[in-house]
């Protein structure tokens, strides 16, 4: 009889731990996209950066605007032409819905050419 009480009571808790199991692993996944998707935003606007310099250092403003162009939406672009280089820096804002905002930013160093 107390054998069969007990079995009544545990009813369920595969139950409980397959749903705690399954909203663990759903989380974790959701984290794993959210950082793969900051990567690929990093290297979209390390790639820009890269673009813009180019274009900057052979003193190409056609190109240089055609590059801009390709930068995230929502992305602040900085070029310094100090000496004999060209330093650009695309960043922007990636948000995770309304939970947490996070800065990515790439930058791109090019020497100027000589003309």
């Amino acid at each position: 009889m107390i054998t069969r009480i007990c079995k009544l009571r545990e009813r369920g808790m595969v139950t409980a731990e397959l749903a705690i199991g399954i909203l663990s692993a759903t989380m974790v996944a959701v984290c794993l996209s959210w950082g793969i998707n900051l990567l690929a935003v990093h290297t979209e606007c390390a790639d820009v950066a890269a673009q813009i310099a180019r274009a900057e250092a052979r003193g190409d403003a056609p190109a240089s605007t055609l590059a801009r162009g390709h930068a995230p939406t929502g992305a602040s672009i900085s070029i310094d032409q100090t000496g004999s280089q060209v330093v650009v820096t695309v960043g922007v804002p990636v948000s995770f819905g309304h939970i947490a905002s996070v800065g990515v930013s790439g930058s791109a160093t090019m020497p100027k050419e000589v003309a």
